[in-house]
């Protein structure tokens, strides 16, 4: 939004200068005038091809199926998420999220429901967490989201509550998730991103469960069939 009224904004005050330019030098209709409309001009095209920049930078940085960030961006604001969180000591919550069996949903209704799938789980993902946290697309049926001032106990608790809302709005898949937190389990983005995929993978074993890394303690699960585990009392409070 910033580029196209940034946009529209050079355009018209590059105009206006043309017609103040005008005006004082001359005082005929056209010298005063047609400067004037060309100020309305260029402000049009400022906003216009503003626009398009806002667009380019939208399709670079997202996923064109899910609209969700694409890896790249993703891991890149979760770095500068994870620095801000060291100057300003707060904690910082992954969730590692993957689609059950999807694969083989893909093979029995084809790929353009799957398709349909992932965009409305993008889309519930977007609908269902706050608007700082941040939501992408690893890659095939992989998704990520980040949670800044979330400590792991309150990541744990917006990954049940993904959960269930997942099985009673979209029944046709369930999904595997992995929940790991700095500063608890690693001190730099990579490490963390490699850290919940390992306990992501894990869950995955189980399908439609949910693993969380250790504090002071051995990893924790929750699956639906089973009671929930307790978390480790250990946990540390939300920064």
């Amino acid at each position: 939004m910033r580029y196209r009224y940034g946009g529209a904004g050079l355009g018209f005050l590059l105009g206006c200068l043309w017609w103040w330019l005008g005006a004082v030098s001359q005082v005929s209709f056209q010298a005063v005038y047609v400067p004037f409309f060309l100020a309305v001009l260029q402000g049009a095209g400022g906003f216009y091809f503003g626009k398009i920049l806002e667009d380019y930078k939208k399709q670079a940085h997202h996923d064109s199926l899910t609209e969700v960030l694409v890896n790249r961006q993703f891991f890149k604001m979760m770095d500068r998420e994870i620095q801000k969180a060291k100057i300003h000591e707060y904690s910082v919550t992954l969730l590692v999220i993957d689609l059950d069996h999807f694969k083989k949903y893909n093979d029995e209704h084809g790929h353009l429901e799957g398709d349909k799938i992932l965009k409305r789980f993008a889309r519930f993902l977007r609908e269902n967490v706050r608007g700082n946290d941040l939501v992408g697309r690893w890659g095939g049926e992989e998704f990520v989201v980040l949670l800044p001032h979330t400590c792991l106990e309150a990541g744990v608790d917006v990954g049940l509550r993904l959960q269930n809302k997942i099985r009673q709005q979209i029944g046709e898949v369930t999904v595997s998730i992995g929940v790991a937190s700095y500063p608890d389990h690693a001190t730099t983005a990579a490490e963390l991103t490699a850290y919940a995929d390992q306990i992501m993978y894990q869950a995955k074993k189980q399908r439609d469960c949910l693993y969380c890394g250790p504090v002071g303690g051995e990893i924790k699960f929750w699956h639906r069939d089973t009671n929930h585990v307790p978390l480790h009392e250990h946990i540390h409070e939300c920064m």
